[in-house]
């Protein structure tokens, strides 16, 4: 067993930031967060500095393991993982799949588990939670080549919804939407607690219109751009990343809390946010048709938690569901902390 004086640390390395928190043995009580942001984006030497500041911080601290948020595992994982030199090897193999999230999180891992080699590391995957989406939601229409090359469905925030249906536990019904809505927003039908649906694609880029994705496109417009505009294919990922969605129709910024107070005065935020709610209702009714109705709609993240007018707007149009609402706080953090605990206490 994990000793009780021990302590879990708990990292969720993004792109241009990272989160951290740390808790007890029990894998349930807090005593420490942090979010390091304002880092390149894509940078691990601007991450590295950061990270070991934060490592540095928890010398005085007797830490049992390490929790690390893995945004995706492809084929290879799906369950949290004890990381060794294969599954960070296993894990470049899948960097093109998250090519902003995969590289920062590799670095994260090799740069901890170098200074802390004795203690258990262990990953979980945002994709695990999807894993056993049913072939009709998790194959594109494309051919059998593409499918056998991984090319497919596999969805996102995989946490969050796991933290979300433990919360619910026996209140959980049969049909549920949880909708994740925050920078970047994806949604999931369950069944039975089961994921069958999901918004999110083959990376966190597809479904629902974001802070500064575009979300699904037509893909006539990807060829376009590429072919008639010739965008490079870096240039094409930074368009669809970090341009567009809410970013790009208001052309003001990726940041609900602020359009919101613009959205008076200014047209485009106005039409940002309108957008943004049809795409959320339109994916809503989509999933419920999966699931045959819908008993549940469960909001959380940051904007599903916090942006009440953006809730209301969202369900103007959906009382033909007949379904209950409820607003849930997700913790990603102390999800994996429950992982590295029970990792740990299976390897015991």
């Amino acid at each position: 067993m994990v000793p009780l004086t021990d302590r879990i640390l708990c990292l969720n390395p993004g792109s241009s930031a990272f989160r951290y928190a740390v808790y007890e043995s029990d894998g349930e009580t807090e005593i420490d967060r942090r979010h390091v942001d304002g880092l390149d984006a894509g940078d691990l030497e601007s991450h590295r500095h950061a990270l070991e500041s934060v490592l540095d911080s928890m010398d005085s601290l007797s830490l049992a393991g390490i929790g690390y948020r893995v945004v995706h595992g492809g084929d290879l994982y799906s369950a949290r993982t004890i990381i060794d030199d294969t599954v960070v090897e296993g894990l470049r193999s899948l960097a093109h799949l998250a090519p902003q999230h995969l590289p920062i999180a590799i670095g994260t891992i090799e740069i901890v588990r170098q200074r802390s080699p004795n203690l258990h590391h262990v990953a979980r995957f945002d994709t695990a939670f999807h894993h056993g989406l049913p072939d009709v939601a998790k194959r594109f229409p494309l051919p059998e080549s593409l499918w056998s090359q991984g090319i497919r469905r596999y969805g996102f925030h995989g946490l969050s919804f796991e933290y979300v249906v433990r919360s619910l536990g026996e209140r959980l019904p049969k049909r549920t939407v949880i909708a994740h809505l925050g920078n970047g927003s994806s949604m999931v039908a369950l069944l039975d607690g089961v994921s069958v649906d999901t918004t999110m694609g083959m990376t966190p880029a597809g479904g629902l219109m974001m802070g500064s994705r575009s979300g699904d496109l037509d893909p006539g417009v990807v060829v376009h751009l590429l072919r008639e505009m010739q965008l490079s294919p870096d240039a094409l990922d930074d368009l669809v990343n970090k341009e567009a969605g809410l970013k790009g129709v208001s052309g003001l910024t990726s940041d609900m809390r602020t359009l919101l107070t613009k959205r008076g005065e200014s047209p485009s935020a106005d039409l940002a946010i309108r957008m943004y709610c049809y795409h959320v209702r339109k994916h809503i009714g989509a999933m419920s048709a999966v699931l045959g109705g819908l008993d549940l709609l469960v909001f959380t993240g940051g904007v599903g938690e916090n942006a009440k007018e953006v809730r209301d707007e969202i369900l103007r149009g959906l009382e033909y569901l007949h379904c209950d609402t409820e607003v849930v706080r997700t913790n990603e953090s102390q999800m994996m902390a429950r992982h590295v605990r029970d990792a740990i206490t299976h390897t015991a």
